[in-house]
């Protein structure tokens, strides 16, 4: 029995080795690389340290360089300017700084530069001439710099120099244990300040040592050509590893011990390799699958688990703590995944550019080398769905549904686009493939899916198909909404469609799912989950997914697992919900953050083991999962203001690291620049950052300048922020970050004072009083002098006033002599407008007369002289003298005249004087036209035909002179 139990508890040891191994073979790490464009700096970085903060510095050839996971700046140089080789910090964030031919140490000044001090005037003169100062630690108040021609060790403002004879090859800091490599007498522990063999030292001279690790069965010892050894009991024995071709052929240059009992090393020529303590390998990153450059030169982790890894060109930073990985090998460039499946120890991945197979046990297993993805022959377009159907794999592509065999597939059949396929509940022999335009059926035939027909009456795309319980298929199309179908017994027709969208209950009918969960029907909307009420067949949100979803976002996917857990799409977020004892929920979003905008729109997808590996296809390619890796994603970190100027009348910097901003070699440059600004800076410009570098660019912020807003802006990805004619007041600056796994930071702040402008200062105001009060002092002079003058003015006022009574009087009179001319004006008018009554008057009736002598002229006219012998011709005959002599008198018009005149200033005497060719007919014709008479009024009055005026208008138009466009009637008028 004992016995029994012993193996079981080894076999559950070695399982959780494996799993635990497992984690880091499957997949690539995410992987974020800066290349010498982004940084603007020189191409080669030598070293990489955090401080408390968070802030990264690298050693850069042009100088000590920061990164503030915004921005890149080189903070501070040598004082020789030569390259910077190493770093290290201490615990008050000084940092250590290694060069060529110097070394010394920066600290941040109030003003945010950093200012290098150099400690080799510390030296004695022989000692300073050394090159490259490759290697710095911190032990016990020490500080050592590393170099081949000698370790110098600073301590208490002193520093000791251990030379040798011949030259030293390279340092080592093992477990709070120096290890030096002299490249005569071997290998050397420092103790006191002094190096002391340790057993069978010259063993390990010309060994070219590069890294040593401590592990249970000794010195793990990397050698840069000859793989690695183990030292253990004065022996030296090589330790034997899956990639020891990788290690003697490719110069191993840089290693890193990692948390989780891994080994990271760094090459020459092949990037990053990382093995177990057994020497089996968990990933080799190099520059086909993601690493900007093979040649690496230090590796370093930071408080996030994040792997730095500097290179001889560029910086990469690899997210080796994640759960998450991508799917990659050295040949695979699909990008868009719209399915993936694992079928006979293979991983085949449905993507835009046909349909791809892995081995998925060699791959998952490490071997990578040689695993690569193979296209499957047969298919070279979008492949939309695969899923494996009894022991078949199928594929639904653009161009029909194939089986898969090996590295082919066969076309079963030939359809104008087939986007997944479904069993037909109880039929276990049939399945319905749904297409871009209705629904098609295959059967199994000998073992074999054999195509049959497609399906009458829908005619529907059907992209998303699921059954109930019922033997009901629910299709879902994204544009019009949700269809449930029934058919006959052969499964040749559609006997029965049921149609549902926004007037059934959905929020909307646009961008609707079907999802089967739990052998129920379930629809992902625009504002949450749906189902169908069983007593009025209406849609209605789902209480249990309304919970923990909530109803504002758009349910892209719902996928269960074997495990009965819930993995969902909701908008932009990824989560899981895992089904605990008492069937509820926990909902777990947080490590799927970086899946965000990745998927293909419309086909998100997402693939479950049974063996707890979970794959999601995006347009980034695979990603794979397992919740056995655990990643801390409540890490506090810091926002950090980085620089603060003010812009008007010109960029006047407060507060920054960058190096070629500010004096940083003055005195001037210890204080802090004052923050009391004068008025004419009321305009400042503030950068900021947060110290987290999962995803930075996602990473937003929330600012409150206080003093000057009321509260908090809204989360942004803007990383700066101006103000503009800021009033006097004292302000501080508050801002915070939000990281991608909604984590907000520590708030950094920065307080400054806007002093008011001179004339709203203390002795502006001073002068105002002084101003005020000269001010108050001549008004009470002038009053006095003003009652002085009003006493002598009275006086003159009463003597003016007599003679203003007078001049009243004399007013008084002239206002009566107005008054009685006023009287004779109106009576003048009121006569005038008598004579116009009377003018218009005889006018008239001189018109009427006129027409009926006019009349009696004409029948006179009409009388036969011939046929009415009875007729008195001549009395006819006097009697038409009469009326002509009438018409032609000059009685009425004389008086008419006279009268016209007076009304008319003289019109007719003016205009004879004006024109004085024109005759009395004439001038008749115009008084007419000046009363505004027409021509038809005008005939009678001077005794001829309308036409007779009309000539004789035209002959005063001519006499007048007046151009063709005038009118003569507005002419007379305004003469």
């Amino acid at each position: 029995m004992t016995k029994f139990i012993i193996r079981i508890l080894i076999l559950s040891l070695l399982l959780v080795s494996s799993i635990e191994a497992q984690i880091k073979k499957i997949g690539v790490p995410f992987i974020t690389n800066y290349n010498p464009k982004t940084y603007k700096a020189a191409s080669e970085n030598g070293d990489v340290v955090q401080d408390s903060k968070g802030m990264m510095f690298f050693a850069n050839h042009f100088g000590i360089m920061q990164f503030d996971g915004v921005r890149w700046s080189i903070v501070t140089q040598p004082e020789n300017r030569s390259m910077v080789r190493s770093l290290a910090i201490d615990k008050n964030d000084k940092i250590y700084v290694g060069a060529q031919g110097d070394f010394g140490f920066t600290a941040q000044l109030p003003n945010g530069q950093y200012r290098y001090t150099s400690l080799v005037k510390l030296l004695p003169v022989s000692a300073r001439n050394f090159g490259d100062v490759l290697h710095i630690t911190i032990q016990n108040g020490n500080v050592i710099f590393f170099s081949y021609e000698g370790i110098f060790i600073y301590k208490n403002n002193e520093i000791r120099v251990l030379k040798s004879k011949a030259s030293f090859d390279d340092f080592f800091e093992v477990n709070q244990e120096i290890y030096v490599l002299d490249n005569e007498r071997g290998l050397l522990k420092l103790k006191s300040d002094s190096l002391i063999a340790i057993s069978n030292a010259q063993k390990f001279a010309g060994m070219k040592i590069r890294k040593i690790f401590k592990t249970n069965n000794g010195l793990l010892l990397c050698t840069q050509n000859n793989g690695l050894f183990i030292y253990s009991d004065n022996q030296i024995t090589p330790f034997v590893t899956e990639v020891d071709y990788l290690l003697k052929q490719n110069q191993i240059s840089a290693g890193i011990q990692l948390s989780d009992g891994y080994f990271g090393i760094g090459t020459r020529q092949t990037g990053l390799i990382v093995i177990d303590g057994s020497g089996n390998l968990i990933q080799h990153i190099n520059k086909q699958i993601g690493l900007q450059n093979d040649y690496v030169t230090n590796l370093k982790t930071d408080k996030e688990g994040n792997l730095w890894v500097t290179l001889k060109e560029g910086i990469s930073m690899i997210q080796i703590s994640s759960p998450l990985s991508k799917i990659l090998d050295t040949s695979n460039s699909e990008t868009k995944i719209y399915c993936s499946q694992i079928y006979q120890n293979k991983l085949y991945i449905a993507t835009d550019n046909g349909l791809f197979s892995l081995d998925w046990e060699a791959y998952k297993n490490g071997n990578r080398e040689d695993v690569n993805f193979q296209h499957i022959s047969g298919m070279s377009e979008n492949v939309w769905n695969i899923g494996v159907f009894g022991n078949s794999l199928l594929a639904f592509e653009k161009n029909g549904i194939y089986e898969v065999s090996g590295n082919s597939a066969k076309r079963l059949a030939k359809v104008d686009g087939a986007w997944k396929g479904i069993l037909v509940p109880n039929h276990p022999d049939l399945l319905l493939a749904g297409g871009y335009n209705g629904l098609y059926l295959l059967k199994k035939i000998n073992n074999s899916w054999v195509y049959q027909h497609k399906i009458k009456g829908f005619q529907e795309s059907s992209r998303i198909i699921e059954t109930d319980n019922n033997g009901n298929f629910w299709i879902a199309h994204g544009y019009k909404g949700i269809f449930k179908l029934q058919f006959n017994t052969e499964f040749d027709s559609v006997s029965n469609v049921q149609f549902y969208n926004q007037e059934d209950g959905f929020p909307s009918s646009l961008f609707l799912n079907t999802f089967k969960i739990d052998n129920q029907i379930f629809f992902g909307t625009t504002k949450g989950v749906y189902k169908q009420s069983t007593s009025s067949n209406k849609m209605i949100p789902d209480a249990i997914f309304k919970k923990y979803l909530g109803m504002e976002n758009h349910i892209r996917l719902l996928k269960e697992d074997n495990l009965n857990n819930i993995w969902y799409v909701s908008g932009e977020n990824t989560g899981k919900m895992t089904k605990k004892a008492n069937g509820s929920f926990a909902v777990e979003e947080l490590p799927f953050r970086k899946l965000r905008y990745l998927y293909v729109p419309g086909f998100e997808n997402i693939q479950t083991t049974t063996k707890g590996d979970v794959f999601f296809g995006t347009q980034d390619g695979l990603i794979h999962y397992n919740s056995v890796k655990n990643k801390k994603y409540q890490t506090k970190y810091k926002a950090v203001i980085t620089e603060v100027k003010c812009i008007f009348p010109k960029d006047s910097l407060l507060f920054s690291s960058r190096y070629d901003v500010l004096p940083n070699k003055t005195k001037s440059a210890e204080k802090e620049i004052s923050r009391v600004l004068s008025y004419s800076n009321n305009a400042v410009h503030f950068a900021f950052s947060s110290l987290f570098y999962d995803e930075a660019d996602a990473t937003k912020y929330e600012y409150w300048l206080e003093g000057f807003e009321p509260k908090w802006s809204e989360y942004s990805l803007q990383t700066e922020k101006e103000y503009t004619n800021l009033p006097e007041n004292e302000y501080v600056f508050h801002v915070r970050a939000k990281n991608i796994y909604d984590v907000v930071s520590e708030e950094a702040v920065f307080r400054f004072e806007i002093l008011p402008p001179w004339y709203r200062t203390f002795w502006a105001y001073l002068f105002y009083f002084a101003l005020y009060s000269i001010v108050i002092y001549l008004i009470v002079r002038y009053q006095k002098s003003v009652a002085e003058r009003q006493r002598r003015q009275l006086i003159e006022n009463q003597e003016r006033e007599l003679l203003r009574s007078r001049a009243e009087l004399n007013e008084q009179k002239l206002t009566w002599e107005q008054q009685n001319m006023a009287i004779v004006r109106e009576n003048l008018e009121t006569t005038i407008n008598l004579k116009n009554a009377k003018v218009a008057s005889n006018t008239v009736n001189l018109i009427h007369l006129n027409e009926i002598l006019l009349s009696i002229k004409e029948l006179i006219a009409q009388i036969d002289k011939k046929n009415d012998p009875n007729v008195n011709f001549s009395l006819l005959n006097k009697i038409n003298k009469l009326i002509d002599h009438e018409l032609q008198g000059d009685k009425h018009w004389n008086e008419f005249e006279e009268i016209f005149n007076q009304l008319h200033n003289n019109f007719m005497q003016r205009l004879k004087t004006s024109y004085p060719e024109l005759t009395p007919r004439d001038m008749r014709l115009c008084a007419y036209l000046r009363m505004n008479f027409n021509t038809k009024e005008i005939a009678p009055l001077l005794g001829i035909s309308v036409r007779g005026v009309e000539d004789t208008r035209y002959r005063i138009r001519k006499k007048l002179q007046l151009p063709s466009e005038a009118n003569i009637t507005e002419f007379i008028l305004n003469f």
